[in-house]
């Protein structure tokens, strides 16, 4: 069928994720949809078909992570660089066991495409699920995909969609902070996500490392 691809990308081309829906795939960036307001997370093949089997899957229920992004992004700064400052301030395991919502308001003025890549890159700092709340970004993108509500049910949709957004007073077990307008363009020069830095920066000399850090650094140069 030509409509086959990748499913964290026909999934959004073709409106079959939507907001408040649940998904899982044998695809390890399958949390790409998170940028919709959907649950979604990547599986092992074996529990793919326990899945299709039994419509269910069972799993440890994961800790919840907010992470926001204050201010505007600089002139040449992604994503994707955003994402990797997050790695690089908290390690590539910093996630691990979390749920992640992508909040504020250098999140809110990314694109749909942004907010995917904000999202895909939530598995790589070690979090099972990368989330950002469904807003008019998401629902202009929506309107009129195919497997999307049409016309008057889509409006009613809307209604539904807007509610599902974590509330204002929501607690979560971790939050973190980072400055949007101190995000330089960012690369790896390691082995793991984590060890990235601005394209300015110097890097690390292996006496500056902590301890736990020296010996991947050490490998890695």
């Amino acid at each position: 069928d030509r409509r086959q691809g990748i499913v964290h990308v026909i999934s959004p081309e073709l409106g079959i994720v939507l907001p408040g829906a649940t998904l899982i795939a044998p695809d390890s960036h399958t949390c790409t949809q998170g940028a919709f307001g959907a649950l979604a997370w990547g599986i092992g093949s074996s529990e793919a078909e326990h899945a299709m089997a039994t419509g269910t899957l069972r799993l440890r229920k994961p800790r919840t992570m907010r992470v926001t992004f204050t201010g505007h992004l600089p002139e040449g700064v992604t994503p994707k660089d955003m994402a990797l400052a997050l790695i690089a301030r908290h390690g590539a395991g910093g996630g691990a066991g979390h749920a992640v919502e992508f909040a504020g308001d250098a999140v809110r003025a990314l694109d749909m495409e942004g907010r995917m890549t904000l999202c895909n890159m939530a598995i790589e700092g070690g979090a099972r699920v990368g989330y950002v709340n469904p807003d008019a970004t998401t629902f202009d993108y929506l309107r009129g995909r195919r497997f999307a509500p049409q016309g008057d049910a889509f409006e009613r949709a809307i209604g539904w969609w807007r509610g599902i957004a974590s509330d204002a007073d929501a607690r979560f077990d971790d939050e973190v902070g980072i400055d949007g307008a101190e995000i330089s363009p960012t690369v790896t020069w390691g082995t793991n996500p984590g060890q990235a830095i601005g394209v300015a920066e110097t890097l690390p000399r292996l006496e500056q490392l902590p301890d736990a850090d020296r010996s991947a650094a050490e490998e890695a140069y």
